[in-house]
């Protein structure tokens, strides 16, 4: 008894989705984007789940109206930027909030003093 030729199609069909689902990200695409910015004037903004790196930037920009000088993109992850008193920035990401903010003010620290966390995302 042989198996017929449309079962081996519905079974490679089954798996072909299975596959692709399972490559995606939470957002729905293989590469959920997200991005944080920061501008002179305290102008902020941030972004998450987006389809492509520019798509992340541009909605990260209209939350600084257009005022940000300083955006990092990040995919499938979390990001954050800390700013210090003396104007000294750092951006770090990692896997959960804690960790990209814990990141962020680590690499602050290095140039400055009295960090805080200005803005954060996640885009898993």
């Amino acid at each position: 008894m042989s198996i017929p030729r449309f079962f081996w199609a519905a079974l490679a069909l089954a798996l072909t989705l299975a596959f692709s689902q399972a490559q995606a990200g939470a957002c729905g695409y293989r590469y959920c984007w997200g991005a944080v910015g920061i501008g002179y004037s305290g102008a902020y903004g941030w972004s998450h789940s987006q389809y492509s790196e520019a798509d992340a930037i541009q909605a990260a920009q209209a939350g600084c109206r257009g005022e940000c000088v300083e955006i990092r993109t990040f995919y499938n992850t979390c990001g954050a930027i800390a700013v210090a008193s003396n104007g000294s920035w750092g951006f770090g990401w990692n896997d959960s909030r804690g960790g990209a903010e814990s990141n962020a003010m680590n690499y602050c620290r290095q140039g400055g003093y009295n960090c805080q966390i200005k803005v954060w995302s996640c885009s898993p």
